[in-house]
């Protein structure tokens, strides 16, 4: 019998509701045991994944500087598919989702899953609000769930995806920022009220009890989004200066994309 597996890397959850929304039309349709895999926990994306021919997997991750987020690398070269189908999904700010999308699929595919949808989708941009702003909206969640209908039926018939996935090999390259831990969004005390909230959400437990913070920060911005005192900003000047070109070129709505 079909296990479903929805698997996702969610920081700010625009991820999370497009893979829930593509879940739930697989759920309906075959009422199988389905497993929540949240990879945006530490303790998730420290363990290994096995599936089996019958098992299908909707994986999603957002897309950072064009690429899949690398800390999921490793992860995903672990994982053995033995078979299993996956859809895969990219969420972007906006902006581009470059080779995402295809590097995604190609770890999948690697790994021996049979890949059978894939798609791209927009979130609200964690750098600023302006841009994709509350993406995914209700227009997105109904192109998640048309886009899970067409996917089903590839996965019924064990279909591979037949549309050209967008994206280069090699990968684009990844920017400075990428490679390297980004400054921690800076805190106003005035503000804070020690609630806790940037600790729980911290998907690299950058951010100690006292609010210290490390060297492990991706920049994913949830501490920011999730603060319900505003007292978190960005403070690192290579995602501020990304921003202003962000707010000032990537306004206008991009709609998803579907390779079937």
């Amino acid at each position: 019998m079909a296990k479903l597996s929805l698997m996702y890397f969610s920081p700010t959850h625009s991820t999370k509701k497009i893979v829930s929304a593509v879940g739930k039309v697989f759920f309906e349709k075959l009422l199988c045991e389905t497993t929540i895999l949240d990879l945006t926990k530490l303790a998730a994306r420290s363990r290994d994944y096995v599936f089996e021919e019958e098992d299908i997997v909707v994986f999603g991750a957002p897309v950072y500087g064009g690429r899949l987020p690398q800390l999921l690398v490793p992860l995903l070269q672990n994982c053995e598919g033995n078979g299993a189908k996956a859809i895969v999904v990219s969420v972007y700010g906006n902006r581009d989702y470059d080779d995402a999308l295809l590097e995604s699929c190609d770890l999948f595919t690697d790994r021996g899953f049979v890949v059978c949808a894939a798609a791209a989708f927009i979130g609200q941009h964690s750098y600023t609000s302006k841009v994709g702003t509350n993406r995914p909206d209700a227009e997105d969640l109904l192109a998640a769930q048309t886009f899970a209908i067409a996917a089903f039926n590839n996965v019924m018939s064990g279909s591979k995806v037949r549309k050209r996935l967008r994206g280069n090999r090699p990968y684009k390259e990844l920017s400075a920022t990428m490679r390297s831990n980004k400054q921690p969004p800076s805190v106003d005390n005035g503000r804070c009220v020690h609630c806790g909230n940037c600790i729980a959400v911290c998907p690299v437990c950058n951010i100690g009890k006292n609010l210290e913070t490390f060297d492990r920060c991706i920049g994913c911005g949830a501490c920011v989004r999730f603060c319900p005192a505003g007292a978190r900003s960005f403070s690192d000047p290579n995602i501020i200066a990304a921003r202003e070109k962000l707010e000032q070129n990537c306004t206008v709505r991009r709609w998803p994309e579907f390779f079937i």
